[in-house]
């Protein structure tokens, strides 16, 4: 059984994309975003509601009814569906103009997103309907709640669920409104978009799925593009260290969620659908370089002793400041004089951390960098694939290498204006060769 998951829906082009996608891959729930243009809407009924607007509030949902009404006559064909979904259009609106009406509040605020999130998921089932698909707009604002700590309560959401598909078993396609919940008050809430692919993971593991496909914006991996998925598949572990060191792929509880339940995770990118850039499972393939990464807007900091602390303790005190303002350090080499470190942080922090560290250390910073990491089984044995990234790279100026701290990256620090001629001759070497084998 199959979960996936959308993102960023902009125009009546990519919704047929998305119907397209979702008749290839046949999932059990598909995780919609609300549509662009409503979502925009949305952002206006707010400011006008709350600025006590009522007439532009007004205005902006006719809006909103008029898009949708074009879509469905461009999109569903079949006059009964059409019917169905202008009556559905008519309910919605109906329902926020007397919202609008009342005094302005959050909750009230909220009732009204969901509306809207709930009218961008019928547009969908409808056209699904019309391609002869039992599709059914899954309602997940009433099982889907949160905790206190705003973190989804697995227990009663299972429960819940269970009693959900009972009752709907001749349904073939579910149809989810992404981010939509209840929170511990049994009122409508939102989960954080930063959060999305664990919205969707959460529904695979509910619904027992093996398999998730998400879409997101990833134009900073590069993988072997000849569709083997053995040359571009990583373990949980390779995925969720590199998570863990700063890069983004995914929320890093999708991971551990996936690995728990044994959810094989397919990322695609959400510009194309229809290639798959990044497979994460249990299974090694063994393969030397899977893929690549990179990280963008990094700032490289030597930190030189200033001989007022022995080495041990200067160590020390750069870790301290760094813990204290929840610094992200990508990748740090050192020497007895000397630490070196690739870390994301704002022009004012680095001033903080200059202004705490002057007494002990000289700070040399150098902006404009990025971080490739070549991800794959690198364990320090394998010294071919070691000598082959050495030699790969050995006419471009690098400003530092990490490698040995994990099994599964290698890290290289460059400026940025070297990046994209670092990236090609990785990718030239290991995935062109690997497709010409």
């Amino acid at each position: 059984m199959k979960v996936c998951k959308f993102e960023k829906i902009k125009n009546e082009d990519e919704i047929k994309q998305v119907i397209n996608c979702i008749q290839k891959e046949h999932p059990y729930v598909a995780v919609l975003p609300v549509l662009a243009p409503l979502q925009e809407w949305l952002q206006s009924i707010s400011v006008s509601w709350f600025h006590e607007e009522d007439e532009a509030s007004h205005a902006t949902v006719n809006a909103i009814g008029e898009y949708c009404r074009g879509l469905a006559d461009r999109l569903i064909a079949d006059s009964r569906l059409n019917r169905e979904m202008k009556a559905r259009i008519q309910e919605c609106t109906g329902k926020i103009h007397a919202l609008v009406e009342d005094k302005a509040d959050l909750l009230i605020d909220k009732m009204i997103k969901a509306e809207i999130y709930g009218l961008s998921c019928d547009l969908f089932t409808y056209c699904l309907r019309q391609q002869g698909l039992h599709a059914q707009t899954l309602d997940t604002g009433k099982f889907m709640q949160i905790n206190l700590e705003r973190k989804p309560d697995i227990p009663y959401i299972q429960e819940s669920l269970r009693q959900y598909i009972d009752e709907n078993r001749n349904v073939d396609i579910f149809i989810a409104p992404l981010s939509i919940c209840k929170n511990i008050y049994g009122e409508i809430d939102f989960m954080s978009a930063k959060r999305n692919d664990y919205y969707a993971t959460v529904l695979a593991t509910l619904f027992k799925a093996d398999e998730i496909l998400l879409s997101t914006e990833i134009n900073h991996i590069y993988a072997n593009r000849n569709c083997r998925r053995e040359q571009h598949s990583l373990t949980y572990t390779e995925a969720e260290q590199l998570i863990n060191s700063g890069v983004y792929l995914l929320y890093a509880d999708c991971i551990t969620l996936a690995a728990r339940s044994n959810i094989a995770i397919r990322l695609t990118d959400m510009h194309d659908l229809d290639t798959e850039r990044l497979y994460i499972s249990a299974h090694d393939t063994g393969n030397s370089v899977k893929a690549i990464l990179s990280q963008d807007s990094v700032t490289f900091v030597r930190f030189t002793s200033l001989n007022v602390l022995p080495g041990y303790l200067l160590l020390g005190k750069l870790l301290e400041v760094i813990n204290k303002y929840q610094i992200n350090v990508v990748s740090m080499a050192s020497t007895n004089v000397s630490v070196s470190m690739m870390m994301a942080a704002s022009r004012d922090t680095l001033r903080i951390i200059q202004r705490e560290l002057h007494k002990y250390a000289e700070m040399v910073v150098d902006e404009n960098m990025s971080v490739i990491h070549i991800i794959g089984s690198l364990h320090w044995e394998r010294t071919q694939v070691e000598s082959r990234i050495m030699d790969t790279i050995k006419d471009i100026p690098i400003s530092l290498i990490s490698y040995g701290g994990s099994d599964h990256c290698f890290t290289l620090s460059v400026h940025t204006k070297d990046k994209n001629r670092l990236i090609s001759s990785l990718s030239s070497h290991f995935f062109e060769s690997q497709r010409a084998a």
